[in-house]
């Protein structure tokens, strides 16, 4: 098996040294850093990703905000799996009957999205109003056939988008698991309790994600890395993190996490 130290410097992902997460437990959130981070301020404020690989502040359209420098924005494929993560999150909320969380979910995956950004998703299938309708569904109670329907119509697009948006899915199970570390990290305490649902939440979204784009992965060296996905995924109940939900310690997440850093790592 060959190691590549560089992409794993690029993942950032502290459990690869369990010593230090309770340096980070203690010590708070700090800033991204860039791509090497262990933190992501997004994951910290209000649940938005301002702040995220230079995004900037504010909505989609926000009223007297300019658009960004695209080269600011996400690449599309990040942006689609983001929504996608999210989408995935709300429909095992919505099963258990947690409709305002799931709710709350499709939200970010739309605030999220910083100006200039919704444009490039659009020409490459993205239909925002699936996203919205869904939210709608959720917020009024509508009948659960309606829900499910909305959901399932929402999450169809969202993979049309990210077929077409394409991308590395090596470098995309990298993007996406630093934010599953960050979320976990600042939604789990070191005494296993839930201290941010929302971001528990969005830690199992994150990693179903990953699962989903290591599976694209074309080379016969991928099946370890999705077996150690697999096995991150069953770390939540299989309806997902629902109400109630004891989460994995911390140490054992972040072991899991490590083991999957080293199989990134033997990637080029």
């Amino acid at each position: 098996m060959n190691y590549t130290p560089k992409r794993w410097i690029r993942l950032g992902l502290g459990a690869a040294l369990i010593g230090t997460a309770g340096l980070a437990a203690c010590g708070g959130e700090g800033g991204e850093a860039g791509e090497a981070a262990m933190t992501a301020p997004g994951e910290a404020a209000a649940y938005g990703e301002g702040g995220e690989m230079g995004e900037g502040e504010g909505g989609e359209g926000g009223e007297g905000v300019a658009a960004l420098d695209p080269a600011l924005l996400l690449p599309v494929d990040q942006r689609a799996a983001m929504i996608s993560s999210e989408v995935t999150v709300a429909t095992a909320l919505a099963r258990a009957g947690q409709l305002d969380d799931a709710a709350e979910h499709l939200r970010i995956a739309m605030d999220d999205i910083k100006p200039g950004g919704l444009t490039r998703l659009v020409e490459q299938g993205f239909d925002p109003d699936l996203i919205e309708t869904a939210e709608a569904a959720l917020s009024s109670g509508a009948a659960p056939e309606d829900i499910d329907a909305s959901l399932a119509a929402a999450q169809a697009n969202v993979t049309e988008l990210q077929a077409n948006a394409g991308g590395d899915p090596v470098e995309l199970v990298v993007f996406l698991m630093k934010r599953c570390e960050n979320a976990y990290r600042a939604g789990v305490s070191f005494s296993n309790e839930i201290d941010d649902p929302i971001l528990y939440q969005k830690s199992y979204g994150y990693a179903v994600a990953a699962q989903q784009a290591a599976n694209r992965i074309e080379s016969a060296d991928a099946s370890s890395l999705q077996l150690e996905l697999k096995m991150l995924v069953l770390m939540w109940p299989s309806s997902g993190p629902i109400e109630g939900d004891l989460p994995a310690p911390p140490s054992t997440f972040l072991s899991q996490v490590s083991r999957i850093g080293l199989e990134l790592s033997t990637f080029e």
